[in-house]
């Protein structure tokens, strides 16, 4: 048999529903069970896979089949399975005789040898753990599971979860069925940042439109169950492209709309009436009404009805979902962008449709939130956090350069705005520069380039005279870049751009309850470091530096600094190199950290270059004293509040 890690997008979906047509012709619960555990074998390239099953009435975890055992319970918190389901946590574990949790009597028993483990556990529709995926000794030449056999357990721990709650209240196959295909279309639009609940408020908003169209109830309900898998395709597109944080250039795009063809091919033999259905939803959804849509520039009537219904729901509830790369539209803006839209992108009787029955589908997407939204608000509650739009110390693929989000108007550098706030960067009114270099300035460019035309206030720059005079000279010098601070905004009469001068330890208020203070720090070009307060707690970040002696003393003098932000971008073996672009290493770092007499303090580590950072990050556990490090990455939060972290 191929190895699992070998298999491509089209042959492990083809995998799933090779099991998914086996467990079809089952009835019996055990019987079920043994061809999820040959799944996920398949699916890890394990030589045995268990599935557990929660007795919550007796408290404990059993499986009557098994691969090379008899049947067995045991208390719900035993061995490794039982802290996995206690837990709600995913383990992999390289040599289980190492791990306490390990019973090794049933190897006693049978004379086999159990080395690594994964364990998976699995969730019903109520995020209740309804059981465990166990998967042992990977077949592999270093025998060793990793996080591709981690992916491919899960989708397996989703079908099985699903599969085992339908047989145990049903025994209809036929629902078990429909989840596949809804987990399969989840996972689509998992790779693609998407959630979960996004297909689920499709599949909705389509049942509703479908009735709403004149369907019959057992069509609406094939559509509904249909539609999960319009994007299924996705899970064929290059990650590099699938989760490129910007817009796709013309190539890249191209690559992203063959997705609609990949999902068509993937399931377009099938016989089955869910899964025709499907392709058609697959092949068709992105077609328009005026002809202008792909793959095949349909036009009017000539796009199914499924694809038609399937189009304007999966466009409603992106337009209307936040995501962690942008905001939501509000409705006002979506109910314009449709009327507009009435025969051109959709179906005018559909568009009439939508409105007809707004009240449900809106309650529909009430009712399915992501979960999230909510840590989205939650992030709104904490007063006491900032986010990290970037936080390396050079830019490479999945790597952001310097930036810090203060709130919705204020930055501290430029290094990764773009790709993390997109359009919400229009927001941005004043950027304060630490110096500078590049990797700390190039978005100022981006943001006015990009949304020039959207923006209605002048980007103010702040920073030391000789980092402004260095932007004027060097940057917005209209050789380099145009020089904006000439050019007016088309939607007001002021510049573009405009710079303002600041001075060293003076407090500038950015409103009521914040501001910002400079401090000098140690670089090859003039730079500082800045104090930022919110309601009288504050966090320190230094930005490039060589020597810290200046901030360990405001650190020990100033009770409200809660939290640094410190910069380490070599590794320690480096020490000259470093030494002379005014940087830290591990060991320079630590030995100045030691100095800090306070132990209260949060220390987050950022600026590392991303070729370095296993071996930094490996040299920070081994120079780390009293204070324990968090290697920051792109949009993790700060806390600075003087609550301890939970």
């Amino acid at each position: 048999m191929k190895h699992a890690r070998s298999l491509g997008a089209n042959e492990i979906l083809q995998m799933i529903f090779t099991y998914l047509t086996e467990v079809s012709s089952l009835r019996a619960y055990n019987d079920i069970i043994m061809v999820l555990a040959n799944m996920g074998r398949a699916l890890t390239s394990a030589d045995r896979c268990t599935v557990w099953v929660v007795d919550e009435e007796k408290q404990e975890i059993w499986t009557k089949v098994a691969h090379g055992i008899d049947a067995i319970r045991l208390p719900i918190d035993s061995g490794i399975v039982g802290s996995s389901i206690t837990t709600g946590k995913k383990i992999i574990i390289d040599d289980v005789y190492l791990d306490d949790r390990f019973n090794p009597d049933i190897d006693k028993k049978t004379g086999y040898r159990t080395k690594s483990m994964m364990v998976i556990p699995m969730f019903d529709n109520d995020d209740e753990i309804i059981g465990a995926f166990q998967v042992i000794n990977h077949k592999g030449e270093k025998g060793l599971f990793d996080t591709r056999d981690m992916e491919r357990l899960m989708l397996a721990s989703t079908y099985a979860a699903e599969t085992l709650v339908s047989a145990r209240l049903t025994n209809e196959i036929e629902d078990t069925q429909k989840e596949v295909v809804f987990t399969m279309g989840a996972i689509g639009e998992s790779r693609s940042k998407e959630t979960g609940n996004h297909v689920k408020r499709v599949a909705e908003y389509s049942r509703i439109l479908g009735l709403a169209y004149g369907m019959e109830a057992k069509e609406a309900e094939l559509l509904k169950q249909a539609s999960p898998m319009h994007d299924i395709g996705k899970v064929a597109i290059p990650d590099a492209i699938l989760k490129k944080p910007g817009r796709f250039n013309d190539e890249e795009r191209k690559v992203m709309d063959t997705h609609a063809e990949l999902g068509f091919g993937m399931i377009k033999n099938s016989d089955r009436p869910l899964l025709q259905a499907a392709a058609i939803v697959a092949y068709e959804h992105h077609e328009k009404w005026n002809g202008n849509g792909y793959p095949r520039k349909l036009k009017g009537e000539e796009i199914h009805i499924y694809g038609r219904i399937t189009a304007l729901a999966d466009v409603f509830d992106a337009l209307g979902s936040d995501r962690v790369y942008k905001k939501a539209w509000d409705d006002e803006r979506i109910f314009k962008l449709f009327k507009e839209e009435r025969g051109e992108h959709f179906d005018p009787k559909l568009i009439d449709l939508f409105f007809e029955n707004l009240e449900d589908i809106l309650a529909v997407r009430e009712h399915f939130k992501d979960a999230y939204e909510e840590k989205v608000v939650d992030k709104e509650v904490n007063t006491k956090e900032i986010k990290i739009l970037g936080a390396y110390g050079t830019r490479a693929k999945g790597f952001g350069t310097s930036s810090f989000l203060l709130n919705k108007s204020n930055v501290i550098d430029a290094g990764n705005i773009l790709a993390t706030l997109d359009e919400e960067s229009i927001h941005i009114e004043n950027i304060w520069l630490t110096h500078s270099h590049l990797d700390h300035i190039s978005d100022i460019a981006y943001i006015l380039d990009n949304y020039f035309s959207l923006r209605t206030k002048t980007l103010n720059i702040l920073g030391l005279p000789g980092t402004i005079k260095a932007l004027k000279k060097h940057f917005f010098n209209d050789l380099i870049w145009p020089d904006f601070s000439k050019i007016t905004l088309s939607k007001s009469d002021t510049p573009a751009l405009s710079y303002t001068e600041i001075e060293l330890d003076k407090e500038y208020s950015l409103n009521e309850d914040e501001s910002l203070e400079a401090f000098k720090t140690d670089h090859t070009v003039p730079s500082c470091g800045y104090i930022f307060k919110r309601e009288g707690d504050s966090v320190l970040i230094t930005a490039d530096t060589y020597s810290l002696d200046n901030v360990i003393e405001m650190i020990d003098a100033r009770k409200d600094i809660n939290s640094i932000v410190i910069e380490c971008s070599f590794p320690s073996s480096m020490p000259i190199l470093a030494k002379e672009s005014k940087h830290l290493t591990p060991q320079l770092l630590f030995k100045s950290i030691d100095k800090i007499k306070r132990d209260d303090i949060r220390l987050y580590i950022n600026h590392i270059k991303p070729s370095f950072l296993d071996k930094i990050a490996k040299e920070i556990h081994e120079y780390m004293g009293k204070l324990e490090p968090i290697i920051l990455k792109d949009e993790d939060f700060i806390n600075f509040s003087k609550k301890p972290l939970t």
